[in-house]
């Protein structure tokens, strides 16, 4: 899954699919973003600490998985809506700067994390399924 060696591959494959999707949606929907360098440099670290969230499963192992996935959506929300707090005390935040926020992440989010668990699901099965053989030709 995500660790140290995979970290940066993932990061830019989702960005990239995030981006396009971001290109894709606003062109159809005839938006021009007026903050458009900004906005992507937002979405670039936002999708370095959700990926940075998302790996670090494996240190939770002894927590419930739900527990876990709740924790690290929390974890994310609330890193996303303290640095839009901060930055608010410097600049101008759209009046549904929050709410614009809190759907723009918890939708992918929520999409990716689950495509990550599912997987994840699938190789632990996997080898829950390859352990049971080797224990029963022993």
């Amino acid at each position: 899954m995500i660790d140290k060696h995979n970290f940066w591959s993932i990061v830019s494959g989702v960005f990239t699919c995030l981006l396009i999707g971001k290109i894709i949606l606003e062109s159809i929907m005839g938006y021009r973003d007026v903050n458009y360098a900004e906005n992507i440099l937002t979405l670039f670290i936002i999708t370095v600490v959700a990926t940075a969230i998302l790996g670090m499963h494996k240190y939770l192992q002894n927590v419930p998985v739900l527990l876990v996935m709740f924790l690290q959506y929390v974890g994310l929300i609330g890193s996303v809506m303290g640095a839009i707090w901060i930055i608010s005390r410097f600049t101008d935040v759209a009046p549904g700067g929050y709410q614009d926020m809190f759907w723009s992440v918890t939708i992918p989010y929520v999409v990716l994390a689950g495509v990550y668990y599912i997987s994840f699901f699938r190789e632990v099965k996997k080898a829950n399924e390859l352990l049971l053989e080797i224990n029963q030709e022993k």
